[in-house]
């Protein structure tokens, strides 16, 4: 989410968009990473975490490929796409988080939740500084696609963790 949340407004900028425009695709986004909470909250409640985050993972490769395809004259499908990005970025979110503090105690919660909240946001930083090197080697559209296939990742490691686990005999 972050290579593309980043460079948006730079590439919106260079093909001419002004300021208004680029402000409204970026409140979309951001619209879709927060203001939707409640209801990831109440997907995720109802469906469980992995539905959820299987849910977002297929939505932020949909963004992808959005953004990639996005014409640069025309911010119409830029706005969707990055709502989306943000949207399918909290379902991820809202609903791992859920999963990962689900079974632990309430002692433990705050520590592992810090924990994670610090490898995501260090994650963060270190994609916000690696998009512009990406956007200046292999442009916007390549930043679009590499966000695609990157929640490819999350979604196995979850598909062979279930596995796993559904393997494993209980005692």
């Amino acid at each position: 989410m972050v290579l593309i949340m980043t460079m948006t407004p730079l590439h919106m900028s260079q093909h001419g968009h002004g300021l208004p425009a680029v402000g409204l695709v970026l409140s979309a986004h951001t619209f879709g990473m927060y203001a939707v909470s409640p209801a990831s909250g109440r997907l995720t409640d109802r469906f469980g975490s992995a539905p959820v985050i299987y849910a977002g993972t297929a939505i932020l490769a949909t963004a992808g490929i959005l953004a990639a395809i996005a014409p640069a004259q025309d911010d119409r499908l830029l706005l969707v796409a990055l709502f989306l990005l943000g949207f399918g970025w909290n379902l991820g979110f809202v609903a791992g988080s859920a999963m990962l503090t689900g079974g632990i105690s309430v002692i433990e919660r705050t520590r592992i939740q810090g924990l994670a909240d610090g490898l995501v946001w260090s994650t963060s930083a270190l994609a916000s500084l690696g998009s512009g090197v990406l956007l200046a080697a292999a442009g916007y559209a390549a930043l679009g696609v590499l966000g695609a296939v990157l929640v490819v990742i999350p979604a196995g490691v979850l598909t062979l963790r279930r596995h796993g686990l559904a393997a494993t005999p209980s005692g």
